[in-house]
């Protein structure tokens, strides 16, 4: 995919489901950072990698028996993280199809997150158990490093009191990670430090899930209230689009918009921000329905709903790049959403004229005829003018013709950051060719000779047929 042939002025949202993957266990699914891959996780332990140009399974990781809660992708899309019900976290490394380490705890796991800048750390938050941040070795046999994060009402507001954690996310740099707890708190920490630095009381119910701005610094929230809320985090010298943070300011975090349906009171399966960060996707969990809500992210208003099949929504992902979606249906099925390509003939000939319907062509006289007689009385000559107006074509393809050079990538800066200090950023999924076990490369060649051998008709005295 050619990042910079894409249409700039493509809407946000994706009009109708494109194609179905039938996944039959798939519970929960999530794009990589490139939007190249899309993972998914299933309820036999089972965890399939999509290519999103042919739609088809590279990889099948087998995780355990026990069903997987979710997943989560490194920066480079080399490393994914899966996590199951029985509190085991793998992370693996898509080059070598291998297990890089291997975590258990002693709850099952309610979210997990890798580090958006390092590769070699997660944040764990088991549904018994106070947060970790996980920690990988850098030799083969090392053991992981787990730090416990405790989430106190030290220096904080006194109605954000200590609370299990339900769901995490890291800031968009990664130096810090978001938790979101069961009394409706949310919990700013350094990820150095692990220490919270700021912290606020959403609303009395628990917050389920928590997202941050893929081009901003807010973040998007689903609480049990049945209401979305997205709040502005400001951090120390960043500037944001509604004020700049001079340096020294302590993080705060303040809700901007709420989002709820006021009518049919649903629950929310996931909220996310659009690939461009100004819109708010959601997909519903109300009786047998698959809708995907779409409002703007500042004035909170629907600005388009997409309806799907008659069957419950189990979760949904939006492409990093482009207006795709990804939904996941209550019986196993990945339905892509995306746009109906409008075809434009104009782009190719400027002088091209669509008709809305078929007109007579009437042919003249003289559309045959070598010369033509103008209406001054003047001739021209039409072989003659098309050969000069090839030359001209010609010479001018040769003034603007230039060397193009295949050896220096240049990155676009819309779509890669200048600071990313990720060693795997080309990373490219290997492609493994599966020999046919029942037929071996010496089996066709002996079959090949015996057919070039020539054939003698004669029968023996016993009945058999001689090969010469």
């Amino acid at each position: 995919m050619n990042r910079k042939l894409l249409d700039p002025f493509e809407p946000e949202y994706p009009e109708a489901i494109e194609a179905c993957l039938d996944d039959e266990y798939a519970v929960k699914c999530a794009f990589s950072h490139n939007g190249e891959l899309l993972a998914t996780t299933r309820s036999d332990g089972f965890c399939y990698i999509w290519d999103m140009d042919t739609l088809n399974v590279m990889r099948k990781l087998s995780h355990s028996d026990t069903a997987l809660s979710g997943l989560s992708w490194s920066r480079s899309g080399r490393y994914i993280l899966t996590y199951d019900e029985a509190g085991v976290c793998v992370v693996w490394d898509l080059q070598t199809q291998t297990i890089r380490v291997r975590v258990e705890f002693g709850s099952a796991i309610a979210c997990a997150r890798m580090h958006p800048r390092n590769s070699a750390q997660f944040v764990v938050c088991p549904v018994r158990e106070a947060p970790s941040l996980v920690t990988i070795g850098k030799g083969e046999f090392a053991e992981p490093m787990i730090q416990l994060i405790r989430i106190s009402a030290e220096g904080v507001d006194q109605k954000t009191k200590a609370a299990s954690s339900t769901c995490c996310c890291f800031g968009k740099k990664g130096i810090y990670v978001f938790f979101g707890t069961a009394k409706g708190a949310i919990h700013a920490v350094h990820t150095t430090t692990l220490e919270v630095t700021c912290s606020v009381k959403l609303s009395s119910s628990a917050v389920n899930t928590v997202a941050r701005n893929p081009r901003g610094s807010d973040i998007v929230t689903s609480s049990s209230d049945r209401i979305l809320r997205v709040c502005e985090v400001y951090l120390p010298g960043q500037e944001t689009r509604r004020k700049v943070v001079p340096a020294g300011t302590p993080p705060s975090i303040t809700v901007i918009t709420k989002i709820q349906d006021i009518v049919n009171r649903v629950h929310w399966a996931q909220a996310l921000f659009s690939s461009s960060g100004d819109y708010i996707v959601s997909g519903i969990q109300h009786k047998a329905e698959h809708n995907i809500y779409i409002w703007d992210k500042l004035s909170g208003s629907l600005v388009k709903m997409l309806t799907g099949p008659n069957e419950l929504l189990e979760d949904c992902a939006v492409h990093p790049l482009r207006a795709i979606y990804a939904s996941v249906s209550t019986f196993g099925i990945i339905y892509m959403w995306t746009r109906v390509p409008q075809q434009n003939w104009n782009a190719f000939a400027p002088g091209f004229r669509e008709l809305e319907e078929n007109i007579d062509y009437v042919e003249s006289e003289d559309i045959f005829d070598r010369r033509i007689v103008q209406e001054n009385g003047g001739t021209v000559d039409c072989v003659l003018e098309r050969i000069l107006q090839d030359a001209h074509a010609v010479a001018g393809a040769d003034e603007t013709e230039m060397d193009i050079d295949v050896d220096i990538t240049d990155n676009d800066p819309l779509f890669s950051d200048s600071d990313s200090q990720s060693e795997d950023d080309g990373f490219v999924i290997p492609v493994r060719v599966e020999c046919d076990d029942k037929l071996p490369p010496t089996a066709v060649l002996s079959g090949l000779e015996a057919q070039q051998q020539p054939v003698n008709d004669e029968p023996t005295e016993s009945g058999q047929t001689i090969i010469e």
